[in-house]
């Protein structure tokens, strides 16, 4: 990754999680956020039944069997709800390594029905980098197993708030986290490509650059797409300086506000997805380049 020149300042974010996963067939790599104890104590019952299909964003509950309306929650977070007639209905969830899907009947009783662990490479897919900023020191920690740390430059902090610990940046002009060039745990060539961050943006009016790759002319990176401070929107880059290229934006985010953004691209077509709900696309051809 290069340095970013002075009129592409780093995000000045506090960025929980800051991931690059790559993968062969399908990639599936989300954000994970420190795990809490269940608030809720009933006893599992058989209401719900879903299947899990790995996708390039994620696990896809399906519900086979539903009793009553029910709660997602993953990692202790709401994310999703389920009404009792969606049966056959999928909803995505952003799982990572050491992630815990639980679903909580909606009823007075609160019951889990579901308390499940993703606890192996089948359910997550092939990470090459995965920093949880959870490690402190000089080093961001590559918890993929590969080895792709990453060194901090500039004015970066480490943090902790409710939602647990993060790497603060100030947004000076060269603030960033350099992971070098990325290597693989098997083969070189890659065919398909997931980035997902999750991130809080505090605001600013210079481009605000989250996550950036060059190799030689192809590029992909995700970033704010216009000057505006407040509301700013973030776009999904893939192509950059040569033809063909894409990108794809979300619509206005305030200031404050916590986002999860997974950018994918499979050699034909670049997906944008704003907390697990995909919110553009652009269908063009080149390969897949890692560097």
């Amino acid at each position: 990754m290069r340095t970013v020149p002075p009129n592409r300042g780093a995000t000045p974010i506090i960025a929980n999680i800051l991931l690059v996963g790559i993968a062969l067939v399908i990639a599936v790599v989300l954000v994970t956020v420190s795990f809490g104890f269940l608030e809720e104590t009933g006893a599992p019952t058989a209401e719900a039944t879903f299947e899990y299909e790995q996708t390039p964003v994620g696990l896809r509950m399906i519900p086979e069997v539903i009793g009553t309306d029910v709660i997602v929650k993953l990692n202790n977070d709401e994310i999703a709800t389920i009404e009792a007639d969606s049966a056959g209905e999928s909803i995505l969830v952003p799982t990572a390594p050491g992630d815990t899907i639980t679903v909580i009947s909606r009823d007075r009783g609160r019951s889990v029905l579901v308390n499940k662990e993703i606890d192996s490479r089948s359910e997550i897919g092939d990470f090459i980098a995965y920093y949880r900023f959870d490690s402190g020191g000089g080093n961001v920690t590559d918890r993929s197993g590969n080895d792709n740390d990453g060194i901090r430059n500039g004015g970066t902090d480490w943090v902790t708030d409710d939602s647990g610990d993060a790497l603060d940046f100030d947004g000076a002009s060269g603030t960033h986290v350099d992971v070098g060039d990325l290597t693989l745990d098997g083969p070189d060539q890659v065919d398909e490509i997931t980035v997902a961050i999750k991130y809080t943006h505090r605001g600013g009016s210079d481009i605000q650059n989250l996550i950036e790759h060059q190799n030689s002319n192809f590029a992909w990176f995700i970033e704010t797409d216009d000057k505006h401070g407040d509301p700013h929107q973030m776009e999904w880059n893939v192509g950059y300086q040569t033809t063909p290229n894409g990108s794809t934006s979300t619509g206005d985010i305030s200031a404050g506000e916590t986002e999860i953004l997974v950018g994918t691209y499979d050699g034909n077509e670049m997906v944008l997805y704003q907390d697990g709900t995909k919110v553009g696309s652009q269908t063009f051809d080149r390969d897949v380049a890692l560097g």
